[in-house]
């Protein structure tokens, strides 16, 4: 890849970091021009703008376009779209049928000889690990010397100090029987490619067309092309998006899951005309956030997103809480799951079992979370007793049998009976279920709750720090209209403050809005997502991929370092190029264009002396080929901000 020190000129990058470091101006009461109103929706409401978008909110008004946009089932969805999703077969699977289909990757069981384990019973096992070398005797002296050389085989080296050396010896055959067994299962179940594939066939395999590949691979038999793709190295499918998804199905079949998610956000940030819906959908999911990476959270977002935050963006904000509470998804990832109260009417466990069983307790996570996180704020108002009486308040709420079905599951046994005060208001003894149901809906209604949202909201779409009277506006609608998101969102972009000077351009784009945005400025067609989803990962935003449950953050200082600049400006050199492999570009539009035409058709309107002046600086009176002005339009600050 060309860097940028060979296409872009050092000034330009310093107007880019000054440009990044400055801040909306306040200046909330100057209404936009009609021009410069059609280009902020477009950049708020959407993923960014496409060849086309600006013409279609003249002709139909901003307002009206806003109000399509709010009410998504009005807009014809993109055929485009359809086509692309259609081969993600697992976001339209159910959570158990992931769960049955999709479980992790074993290419085979080698048989094993028992564990010592099941040989001697866990208070022998311990005493082994632990007892003299005298006792270890006595123990080990009447088992039938094939169960010896089992138990020895199994237990670490010091274990085996002191004893006959016979039985060491005993041990010693019998690890490295066990080995060679395993050895030769594996490769029985893993044959190297050599082993499956003539030279020639090698050759095709790795380094050969996407036509030879093909054709190797259809001619083999179902089990045999399965074994082949299961250990032919991932970059000789790199060109070949759905051989790539059948051999991760063969070799990581929950990461395909995994990966069919993020297809799914991606293929439609770019495509969907309902893009108010998609960019609500990543707000949501940034909000609600759960980490990809840990344990079965991989399988369970596709329904989490799908089924708990989706139905609701534009509905009661109570309701998409309560579904992200009941959610697996949601109680694996804050550890509510296994949160369950300690039993004061059980007889103490006997004496030698002290140690040895996890006692059960509450875990204050979910409850912290769901009220500093989700709901009030970290300033809203809540004690470190309220967070207590909520976590006992969601005791039992929990997984019905995790790894098979992963569904919601009350179970009684582990809830805390007793009676709980959440913010002043009592919840009786004895309530079940309903006392986390009456937690929702006390945290649904509360002031606090209504402020924080309606903040946060404007934050995503007005300013970084939106004026309090915009804020007080949403939570008063908040407020009245029992949480209706919808009605809250159609206060802010009714609002004069939404389309004013102090919003204008005062955001600076994430990773995500940057690598998107670029790809629809272009109206380019996007094949395969894979190398788009590293992009955005290597600019610091891996989807699904924030291991706080914070979120990403909401506001630019994040992406405002010279690190994140210099990311940005080194992928609009690569896409501008045709190096980012699955996304194809016609640039042939811009040929023969000055700068000025080039800059305006990316940016939506005329650029600014600035601008232009910025672009001067950067092609340094060289040869202006239409690769190079779109790069440095694309790593300008009024291409980077939104």
């Amino acid at each position: 890849m060309k860097r940028l020190g060979c296409l872009l000129s050092v000034p330009l990058l310093l107007v880019v970091a000054v440009a990044f470091a400055g801040n909306a101006t306040g200046r909330f009461d100057q209404k936009l021009s009609a021009d410069k109103q059609i280009v902020h929706v477009l950049n708020r409401l959407t993923f960014g703008p496409r060849p086309g978008d600006a013409e279609q909110v003249r002709r139909l008004g901003v307002q009206k376009w806003i109000d399509l946009q709010l009410h998504p089932e009005r807009v014809q969805e993109n055929p485009v779209l359809e086509s692309k999703l259609r081969p993600l077969e697992t976001l339209k699977l159910a959570m158990w049928q992931i769960q049955e289909k999709y479980s992790p990757a074993t290419p085979g069981r080698v048989i094993r000889p028992p564990a010592a384990q099941s040989i001697l019973t866990p208070q022998q096992f311990g005493r082994l690990m632990n007892c003299s070398v005298e006792d270890r005797r006595t123990l080990l002296t009447p088992l039938r010397p094939e169960d010896r050389r089992v138990v020895l085989a199994n237990v670490p080296p010091q274990v085996l100090e002191g004893l006959p050396e016979d039985w060491v010896q005993e041990a010693a055959k019998a690890r490295q029987a066990e080995q060679e067994a395993r050895q030769k299962e594996f490769r029985r179940l893993m044959p190297p490619l050599t082993d499956l594939l003539s030279p020639e066939e090698v050759r095709a395999a790795q380094r050969g067309t996407r036509e030879e590949k093909m054709a190797l691979l259809n001619s083999l038999d179902p089990e045999k092309r399965r074994q082949v793709l299961r250990v032919l190295p991932s970059e000789a499918l790199s060109d070949l998006p759905d051989l790539r998804r059948e051999a991760m199905a063969v070799r990581q079949p929950q990461e395909l899951v995994n990966s069919d998610l993020i297809e799914n956000k991606l293929y439609r940030a770019i495509y969907s005309n309902r893009q108010l819906e998609e960019v609500l959908a990543d707000f949501w999911m940034n909000h609600f956030n759960v980490f990809n990476g840990k344990g079965q959270d991989r399988v369970l977002l596709t329904s989490f997103e799908r089924d708990a935050i989706r139905p609701h963006v534009f509905g009661h904000f109570k309701d998409m809480l309560l579904a992200t509470a009941r959610h697996p998804a949601m109680l694996f990832y804050l550890d509510n799951w296994q949160s369950q109260a300690p039993r004061d009417d059980l007889p103490p466990p006997p004496a030698a079992a002290v140690g040895a069983l996890r006692r059960p307790g509450i875990n204050e996570n979910y409850g912290r979370e769901l009220m500093e996180l989700h709901t009030m704020g970290v300033d809203g108002g809540y004690t470190q007793a309220d967070v207590i009486a909520v976590a006992r308040a969601f005791t039992g709420w929990t997984i019905f049998d995790l790894n098979k079905y992963a569904e919601f599951w009350f179970n009684p046994g582990m809830h805390d009976r007793k009676e709980k005060v959440v913010l002043g208001h009592r919840i009786p003894a004895g309530g079940g279920e309903g006392d986390g149901l009456e937690v929702i809906d006390i945290l649904a209604h509360h002031p606090s709750t209504a402020k924080f949202i309606s903040k946060k909201l404007a934050q995503r779409f007005v300013a970084d720090d939106p004026p309090q009277r915009l804020v007080d506006r949403m939570t008063e609608t908040f407020t009245n209209t029992d949480g209706d998101l919808r009605a809250v969102l159609q206060t802010m972009f009714g609002s004069p403050e939404f389309l004013s000077e102090g919003a204008w351009r005062s955001k600076l784009k994430s990773p995500l809005e940057v690598v998107v945005g670029a790809v629809r400025a272009l109206n380019a067609d996007v094949t395969d997502t894979s190398v788009l989803a590293q992009e955005i990962a290597s600019l610091g935003q891996p989807l699904y991929g924030k291991v706080e449950p914070t979120g990403y953050p909401n506001t630019g200082e994040l992406w405002a370092n010279t690190a994140g600049i210099l990311g940005r400006v080194n992928f609009a050199t690569a896409l501008t190029s045709g190096q980012v492999a699955g996304v194809r570009a016609d640039l042939s539009r811009f040929n023969f264009k000055p700068p000025s035409a080039v800059a305006g058709e990316l940016l939506g309107m005329a650029p600014s002396s600035a601008m232009l002046a910025a672009i001067e600086k950067g092609i340094q009176r060289q040869e202006a080929t239409p690769s190079m002005l779109v790069t440095v339009v694309m790593s300008s600050p009024d291409f980077q901000r939104r």
